[in-house]
C-alpha cells in the first residue's frame, strides 16, 4: 500500500486495490448458517452422565484427575456418576483434594508438597473408596424410601 501512494499512478493502484476487495467480499458473501447446524440435537445429549469435572489447579492436582479417572472407570457401578474435583493448592502444606458427589463433598485428600509419588495410590484408593460409598447410597436409596424426602436429602 506504501508503493501506491509514492507511485505516481496512485489512483490507478488505489483502484485495482478496491477491486480486489470487492472480489473478495463476494467471495466472503456465504451465510454463516448455510444449513449445517452447530448445535447438537437429541434426547443422547440431554440426559450425559458420567462426567468427572476438573477443577485443579496444579501440575500435582492434574496427575491425580488423571490417575483417580482412570481407576474409577475401571469400577463397577460408576457409569452414570458424576463427580467434581476441586484443588484447593498452598505453597506449604501442598493440596487439598476434593471429590464432590450430588454438589456435596464425599472424600478428602491431602497431597502434600514434594511427595509425588504418593499421588497414584492415593487417587486409587480415592477411587475405590468413592465407588463403594456411592454404591452404598444406592443401596440405601432403594431400601430406605421415604415420601417426606427428595432424592439428594437422603442420607
Amino acid at each position: 500500500m506504501t508503493a501506491c501512494r509514492l507511485a505516481p499512478g496512485g489512483l490507478l493502484c488505489a483502484g485495482l486495490l478496491f477491486a480486489a476487495m470487492a472480489a473478495r467480499a463476494a467471495d466472503d458473501e456465504v451465510p454463516i448458517d448455510s444449513g449445517t447446524s452447530i448445535e447438537l440435537s437429541g434426547t443422547q445429549f440431554e440426559y450425559a452422565t458420567g462426567f468427572i469435572v476438573d477443577r485443579t489447579m496444579t501440575h500435582f492436582g492434574a496427575a491425580f484427575v488423571h490417575d483417580f479417572s482412570t481407576a474409577w472407570r475401571s469400577q463397577t457401578g460408576t457409569d452414570g456418576v458424576d463427580l467434581t474435583i476441586i484443588e484447593k493448592p498452598s505453597a506449604r502444606w501442598g493440596s487439598a483434594i476434593t471429590v464432590e458427589y450430588n454438589n456435596r463433598p464425599a472424600a478428602k485428600v491431602f497431597l502434600y508438597a514434594g511427595r509425588s509419588a504418593t499421588i497414584t495410590p492415593l487417587a486409587i484408593e480415592t477411587a475405590r473408596y468413592l465407588a463403594g460409598k456411592v454404591a452404598d447410597q444406592r443401596l440405601m436409596s432403594q431400601i430406605l424410601h421415604d415420601p417426606d424426602l427428595g432424592k439428594e436429602e437422603l442420607p
